[in-house]
Order: structure tokens, then sequence, then C-alpha cells
């Protein structure tokens, strides 16, 4: 289970990094993103989007096969949590609930062209295929730290 956890939280840190630099047509559009949000802003996004999954990330590595401090399966728990939150509240409930015409106007933007599989409600925002592998990956890597956490405590 270690094992697993150490590969899809070094996969989630490579992906937040990257994931809006990138141009892969029908998936990520990162002219798009840029285009949107200008440079400053995809730096600073970058480099939040890294910290706290890359310093996950570390933890995973540095304590592989090794006896795991308390802090770092808290850690890993609260950060897990904090982004499953995250897609939450950046994707779903602007999905269901909608948002401000400004928002819906920036995701449109940002996202227009990527694989879409969720039907339309209206002009809300929606998470494209890339988004919605990432909320899967995010909802695994959140359910592993628990059981890290609660078979070590």
């Amino acid at each position: 289970m270690q094992a697993i956890f150490t590969v899809l939280i070094c996969l989630q840190f490579l992906l937040m990094a990257v994931h809006d630099w990138l141009h892969i047509p029908g998936w990520t559009h990162g002219r798009q993103v840029y285009a949107v949000l200008g440079p400053f802003k995809m730096w600073i996004g970058t480099l939040v989007n890294s910290l706290l999954p890359g310093l996950a990330a570390y933890f995973a590595i540095r304590y592989w096969h090794r006896p795991k401090p308390g802090f770092v399966l808290i850690y890993w728990v609260v950060y897990c949590s904090v982004t499953a939150l995250g897609a939450l509240t950046a994707w779903w409930i602007p999905y269901l609930r909608g948002t401000d015409e400004k928002t819906e106007d920036m995701y449109a933007r940002m996202y227009a062209g990527t694989l879409q599989i969720l039907p339309p409600r209206g002009n809300n925002p929606r998470p494209n295929l890339l988004h919605l592998c990432f909320h899967l990956l995010f909802l695994i890597t959140l359910v592993l730290s628990a059981v890290l956490w609660l078979r070590i405590a």
C-alpha cells in the first residue's frame, strides 16, 4: 500500500506542477490558461500547486520502507483532504450550483476544446476529463493516506 501511495502522490505532484503549462489538444490547453491568467498568476499558481504535493511526495520518498513519524501521516491526510476539498470547491460546487458570470467566462476560455464527458448544466463550469482524472487521483490518495494513518495509529 505504501508503494502505491508513493507512486500516486509523486504523480500527483508532477501533474499539479505542470498541467497548466502543457498543451495537449483535447486534454489540457496551457496556452489558453496562460492567455487568461497571465504570467504572474501562472507562476504563483504553479508554486502553490507544487509546494504542498511536493512536500507530500518528499515525505513519501524520504520515509520509504522506514517508520513514518506521526506528523508525516497527519500531513498526508490533511494535504489530501485539502486537495479533495479544493477540487470540490473549484469544480463540483460551480458545476452543480453555478457561479458568477466572470468565473463562468474564465473557465469557458481556459478549458474550451477540452474533452467533456459530464452533461452541461446551463453555463456552469464543468470539470473536463483531465480534471475528472485528477479528482479520482485525489480521492484515491486521500483514502490511501487515511488507511496508512489508521494502520499506524
